[in-house]
């Protein structure tokens, strides 16, 4: 059976960190030949082959971006997948977060999980964690209290499900 959620740690020095958040701003669109696309597509071949193993295509139309929270930020339960409608050919499968900022940078801001039977779990807040999630899972990001929290974010897409 596959996990809703899959997790690596690819230990993102600062400087790659500063890089991602000179390339990327919340309003970016990244075209899929940027490295930073090449870097997150690597995760997520990974992931799919290791647990998901999704019909995958490519980035969900340049929606890699940086998210960041501040004081009374938060984000409400929810999920990425979106209905279909009819002429819908592809859809979101899997989504992804990576952490850019470090553990004592931010107070609250935990990315939690639900599973099917309603238990919560976190996300680690280790920087450059890239966690890997099925689109249809139940996540938020609970309120930042204290600093700023920055995130990658995005979804990886396929042909629509049968």
């Amino acid at each position: 059976m596959a996990f809703q959620t899959t997790w690596y740690y690819s230990e993102l020095p600062e400087k790659v960190v500063k890089l991602i958040e000179k390339d990327l701003t919340e309003d970016s669109t990244l075209p899929d030949t940027h490295w930073i696309g090449g870097f997150v597509w690597n995760y997520i071949n990974r992931a799919n082959r290791e647990n998901f193993v999704y019909d995958l295509s490519h980035l969900d139309n340049n929606s890699v971006k940086v998210k960041t929270y501040t004081e009374g930020d938060h984000q409400k339960w929810h999920v990425d997948s979106q209905p279909l409608e009819d002429d819908d050919e592809e859809v979101r499968k899997i989504s992804f977060t990576i952490q850019l900022s470090d553990v004592d940078d931010y107070e609250g801001g935990n990315v939690q999980f639900m599973d099917e039977a309603g238990v919560m779990y976190n996300m680690p807040r280790r920087r450059g964690v890239v966690a890997l999630f099925d689109s249809m899972t139940q996540h938020r990001v609970e309120k930042v209290t204290k600093g700023k929290r920055k995130a990658l974010v995005g979804w990886a897409v396929g042909k629509r499900w049968n």
